[in-house]
Protein backbone atom coordinates (compact mmCIF):
# COMPACT_ATOMS: atom_id res chain seq x y z
CA UNK A 1 0.00 0.00 0.00
CA UNK A 2 1.35 3.56 -1.08
CA UNK A 3 2.30 5.63 2.12
CA UNK A 4 1.68 9.24 1.97
CA UNK A 5 2.30 11.40 4.19
CA UNK A 6 0.92 15.00 4.43
CA UNK A 7 2.68 18.21 6.36
CA UNK A 8 0.29 20.35 7.70
CA UNK A 9 0.92 24.37 6.73
CA UNK A 10 -1.21 25.44 9.23
CA UNK A 11 -0.97 26.47 12.34
CA UNK A 12 -2.25 24.86 15.39
CA UNK A 13 -4.79 27.72 16.13
CA UNK A 14 -6.52 28.15 12.52
CA UNK A 15 -6.64 24.33 12.52
CA UNK A 16 -8.73 24.39 15.96
CA UNK A 17 -10.65 27.43 14.86
CA UNK A 18 -11.63 25.04 11.29
CA UNK A 19 -12.83 22.36 13.54
CA UNK A 20 -14.94 24.34 16.00
CA UNK A 21 -16.61 25.87 12.24
CA UNK A 22 -17.06 21.91 11.69
CA UNK A 23 -14.19 22.57 8.65
CA UNK A 24 -11.30 19.60 7.94
CA UNK A 25 -7.53 21.01 8.13
CA UNK A 26 -5.83 21.07 4.79
CA UNK A 27 -4.28 18.09 5.62
CA UNK A 28 -7.06 15.93 6.00
CA UNK A 29 -8.84 17.60 2.90
CA UNK A 30 -5.52 16.89 1.13
CA UNK A 31 -5.76 13.36 2.15
CA UNK A 32 -9.66 12.94 0.67
CA UNK A 33 -9.04 14.32 -2.29
CA UNK A 34 -5.77 12.11 -2.62
CA UNK A 35 -8.06 8.89 -1.80
CA UNK A 36 -10.89 10.01 -4.12
CA UNK A 37 -8.31 9.82 -7.03
CA UNK A 38 -6.48 6.18 -4.98
CA UNK A 39 -8.33 4.75 -2.71
CA UNK A 40 -5.41 2.56 -1.42
CA UNK A 41 -3.53 4.88 0.00
CA UNK A 42 -1.98 5.06 3.76
CA UNK A 43 -2.23 8.75 4.89
CA UNK A 44 -0.69 10.07 7.69
CA UNK A 45 -0.13 13.87 8.73
CA UNK A 46 2.23 15.76 10.57
CA UNK A 47 2.00 19.24 11.94
CA UNK A 48 5.07 21.30 12.42
CA UNK A 49 3.60 24.47 13.87
CA UNK A 50 2.09 22.32 16.63
CA UNK A 51 4.59 22.93 20.20
CA UNK A 52 4.24 19.04 20.35
CA UNK A 53 6.11 18.72 17.21
CA UNK A 54 9.88 18.16 16.82
CA UNK A 55 12.15 16.99 13.74
CA UNK A 56 13.35 14.18 14.85
CA UNK A 57 9.29 12.54 14.75
CA UNK A 58 9.13 13.01 11.49
CA UNK A 59 9.66 9.82 10.19
CA UNK A 60 10.01 9.46 6.57
CA UNK A 61 11.56 5.32 6.19
CA UNK A 62 8.75 4.01 5.01
CA UNK A 63 7.16 6.91 3.08
CA UNK A 64 6.59 6.63 -0.83
CA UNK A 65 5.89 10.31 -1.07
CA UNK A 66 5.55 13.63 0.93
CA UNK A 67 2.97 16.66 0.50
CA UNK A 68 3.18 20.02 1.56
CA UNK A 69 0.04 21.70 1.69
CA UNK A 70 -1.38 25.40 1.10
CA UNK A 71 -1.75 27.36 4.10
CA UNK A 72 -4.01 30.17 5.55
CA UNK A 73 -0.90 31.72 7.80
CA UNK A 74 -0.34 35.52 8.16
CA UNK A 75 3.15 34.82 7.13
CA UNK A 76 5.27 34.13 4.10
CA UNK A 77 7.47 31.00 4.05
CA UNK A 78 10.37 32.46 3.88
CA UNK A 79 9.49 34.43 7.32
CA UNK A 80 11.34 33.40 10.86
CA UNK A 81 7.60 31.91 11.83
CA UNK A 82 7.75 29.24 9.12
CA UNK A 83 10.82 27.88 9.90
CA UNK A 84 9.49 24.79 11.60
CA UNK A 85 7.98 24.07 7.81
CA UNK A 86 11.47 24.44 6.11
CA UNK A 87 12.97 22.42 8.39
CA UNK A 88 10.59 19.71 7.50
CA UNK A 89 11.23 20.54 3.81
CA UNK A 90 14.43 20.07 4.51
CA UNK A 91 14.57 16.78 6.36
CA UNK A 92 12.49 15.52 3.33
CA UNK A 93 15.17 16.54 0.84
CA UNK A 94 17.86 14.56 3.03
CA UNK A 95 16.09 11.60 2.14
CA UNK A 96 15.15 12.16 -1.24
CA UNK A 97 11.54 11.49 -1.20
CA UNK A 98 9.51 12.16 -3.95
CA UNK A 99 7.62 15.70 -2.94
CA UNK A 100 4.18 17.53 -3.93
CA UNK A 101 3.33 20.75 -3.09
CA UNK A 102 0.17 22.99 -3.66
CA UNK A 103 0.39 27.03 -3.00
CA UNK A 104 2.07 27.31 0.12
CA UNK A 105 3.66 24.22 -0.25
CA UNK A 106 5.45 24.80 -3.77
CA UNK A 107 6.78 28.06 -2.48
CA UNK A 108 8.20 26.93 0.76
CA UNK A 109 10.15 24.31 -1.93
CA UNK A 110 11.38 27.36 -3.72
CA UNK A 111 12.53 29.34 -0.67
CA UNK A 112 14.26 26.38 0.57
CA UNK A 113 16.09 25.29 -2.64
CA UNK A 114 17.28 28.94 -3.22
CA UNK A 115 14.64 30.55 -5.04
CA UNK A 116 12.55 33.71 -4.31
CA UNK A 117 9.10 34.78 -3.00
CA UNK A 118 7.20 37.64 -2.86
CA UNK A 119 3.67 39.34 -2.07
CA UNK A 120 2.22 39.65 -5.47
CA UNK A 121 2.33 43.22 -6.87
CA UNK A 122 -1.37 41.98 -8.98
CA UNK A 123 -2.52 41.41 -5.26
CA UNK A 124 -4.60 38.33 -4.42
CA UNK A 125 -5.54 35.51 -7.14
CA UNK A 126 -8.67 34.41 -5.49
CA UNK A 127 -11.37 31.91 -6.58
CA UNK A 128 -9.74 31.15 -9.86
CA UNK A 129 -6.96 31.25 -11.44
CA UNK A 130 -7.86 32.08 -15.19
CA UNK A 131 -6.10 31.25 -18.40
CA UNK A 132 -3.40 29.09 -16.92
CA UNK A 133 -0.68 28.26 -19.73
CA UNK A 134 1.30 25.50 -19.73
CA UNK A 135 4.89 25.83 -21.38
CA UNK A 136 6.49 24.07 -23.90
CA UNK A 137 8.41 21.89 -21.02
CA UNK A 138 5.30 21.38 -19.43
CA UNK A 139 3.46 20.32 -22.31
CA UNK A 140 5.46 17.55 -22.34
CA UNK A 141 5.89 16.71 -18.26
CA UNK A 142 4.19 13.90 -16.66
CA UNK A 143 3.04 16.22 -14.01
CA UNK A 144 0.62 18.26 -16.55
CA UNK A 145 -0.62 14.95 -18.78
CA UNK A 146 -4.21 15.34 -19.42
CA UNK A 147 -4.26 19.05 -19.08
CA UNK A 148 -5.21 21.42 -22.09
CA UNK A 149 -2.63 23.70 -23.18
CA UNK A 150 -4.43 26.64 -21.54
CA UNK A 151 -7.05 25.53 -18.16
CA UNK A 152 -8.34 27.52 -15.43
CA UNK A 153 -8.15 25.85 -11.32
CA UNK A 154 -9.20 26.60 -8.72
CA UNK A 155 -7.08 29.46 -6.33
CA UNK A 156 -6.70 31.29 -3.78
CA UNK A 157 -3.04 32.77 -2.63
CA UNK A 158 -1.18 36.40 -1.51
CA UNK A 159 2.57 35.41 -1.98
CA UNK A 160 3.79 34.26 -5.24
CA UNK A 161 7.41 33.01 -6.63
CA UNK A 162 9.82 35.73 -7.82
CA UNK A 163 12.65 33.64 -8.81
CA UNK A 164 12.97 30.07 -8.91
CA UNK A 165 15.62 28.06 -7.51
CA UNK A 166 18.34 26.76 -10.09
CA UNK A 167 17.76 23.95 -11.79
CA UNK A 168 13.99 24.50 -11.43
CA UNK A 169 11.96 24.34 -14.89
CA UNK A 170 8.84 26.76 -14.79
CA UNK A 171 5.94 24.21 -16.40
CA UNK A 172 2.38 26.29 -15.79
CA UNK A 173 1.91 30.59 -15.99
CA UNK A 174 -1.00 33.11 -16.41
CA UNK A 175 -0.59 36.83 -16.31
CA UNK A 176 -1.56 36.99 -12.92
CA UNK A 177 1.72 34.89 -11.49
CA UNK A 178 3.96 34.19 -13.82
CA UNK A 179 4.62 30.83 -11.80
CA UNK A 180 1.86 28.83 -11.89
CA UNK A 181 3.35 25.75 -11.88
CA UNK A 182 7.29 24.16 -11.92
CA UNK A 183 9.33 21.29 -11.17
CA UNK A 184 12.64 20.38 -9.91
CA UNK A 185 14.01 17.56 -10.95
CA UNK A 186 17.99 17.56 -9.71
CA UNK A 187 20.34 15.69 -7.67
CA UNK A 188 18.20 12.42 -6.87
CA UNK A 189 15.02 15.21 -5.99
CA UNK A 190 11.61 15.12 -7.60
CA UNK A 191 9.06 17.80 -6.52
CA UNK A 192 6.41 18.59 -8.41
CA UNK A 193 4.73 22.39 -7.15
CA UNK A 194 1.23 24.11 -8.42
CA UNK A 195 0.86 27.73 -7.47
CA UNK A 196 -3.15 26.51 -8.01
CA UNK A 197 -5.19 23.61 -5.90
CA UNK A 198 -5.84 20.78 -7.94
CA UNK A 199 -6.86 19.09 -4.16
CA UNK A 200 -10.04 21.41 -4.12
CA UNK A 201 -13.39 21.24 -4.64
CA UNK A 202 -15.86 24.08 -5.38
CA UNK A 203 -17.79 24.35 -2.28
CA UNK A 204 -14.68 24.41 -0.27
CA UNK A 205 -13.62 27.40 -1.97
CA UNK A 206 -17.07 28.61 -1.56
CA UNK A 207 -16.69 28.29 1.97
CA UNK A 208 -13.42 30.04 2.42
CA UNK A 209 -15.08 32.88 -0.11
CA UNK A 210 -18.29 33.25 1.80
CA UNK A 211 -16.77 33.18 5.80
CA UNK A 212 -17.16 36.05 7.85
CA UNK A 213 -14.62 38.58 6.88
CA UNK A 214 -13.77 37.00 3.87
CA UNK A 215 -11.65 38.30 1.13
CA UNK A 216 -14.20 38.69 -1.33
CA UNK A 217 -16.30 42.36 -1.53
CA UNK A 218 -18.41 40.43 -3.75
CA UNK A 219 -18.11 37.38 -1.68
CA UNK A 220 -21.63 36.16 -1.74
CA UNK A 221 -22.11 36.28 -5.66
CA UNK A 222 -18.48 34.61 -6.04
CA UNK A 223 -19.45 31.90 -3.79
CA UNK A 224 -22.58 31.35 -5.03
CA UNK A 225 -21.39 30.74 -8.30
CA UNK A 226 -18.77 28.37 -7.11
CA UNK A 227 -21.43 25.81 -5.70
CA UNK A 228 -23.49 25.84 -8.51
CA UNK A 229 -20.49 24.79 -10.02
CA UNK A 230 -20.17 22.15 -7.66
CA UNK A 231 -23.41 20.62 -9.16
CA UNK A 232 -22.30 21.28 -12.65
CA UNK A 233 -19.27 22.24 -13.70
CA UNK A 234 -19.58 23.02 -17.13
CA UNK A 235 -22.86 25.10 -16.74
CA UNK A 236 -23.62 29.03 -16.65
CA UNK A 237 -21.56 29.60 -12.89
CA UNK A 238 -18.50 27.80 -14.53
CA UNK A 239 -18.21 30.15 -17.35
CA UNK A 240 -19.33 33.03 -15.44
CA UNK A 241 -16.31 32.14 -12.79
CA UNK A 242 -13.63 32.40 -16.28
CA UNK A 243 -13.52 28.09 -16.52
CA UNK A 244 -12.92 26.91 -19.80
CA UNK A 245 -14.92 23.94 -20.82
CA UNK A 246 -14.84 20.82 -17.96
CA UNK A 247 -11.99 22.32 -16.28
CA UNK A 248 -13.59 22.65 -12.38
CA UNK A 249 -14.99 18.69 -13.13
CA UNK A 250 -13.32 16.53 -10.54
CA UNK A 251 -11.54 14.35 -12.28
CA UNK A 252 -10.02 17.18 -14.30
CA UNK A 253 -9.44 19.39 -11.27
CA UNK A 254 -7.42 16.55 -9.81
CA UNK A 255 -5.33 16.05 -13.02
CA UNK A 256 -2.04 16.35 -11.04
CA UNK A 257 -2.91 14.39 -8.56
CA UNK A 258 -3.35 11.31 -10.42
CA UNK A 259 -0.06 12.24 -12.46
CA UNK A 260 1.71 12.42 -9.17
CA UNK A 261 0.48 9.03 -8.08
CA UNK A 262 1.13 7.06 -10.73
CA UNK A 263 4.75 8.32 -10.49
CA UNK A 264 4.93 7.33 -6.69
CA UNK A 265 3.15 3.69 -6.26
Amino acid sequence: MTKILIIESDSTELIKNNARLGSRGNAESYGDALIACQADLNIQIATPYSPEFTIDSLQLDDIDGVVFTGSCVEWSVSDKKAKPLRLSMEKVLTVQKPILGSCNGMQLACVVLGGRIHKSPNGMELGIARDIQLTEHGSQHALHEGRRKMFSCLCIHRDEVAELPSGAELTATNQHSEVQAMVYEQNGQSIWGMQYHPEGTPSQFADIVDSPGGFFSSGASLANNLRKVGSNPVGEAASRLGAREDDLAPSILRTELYNWLNKIR
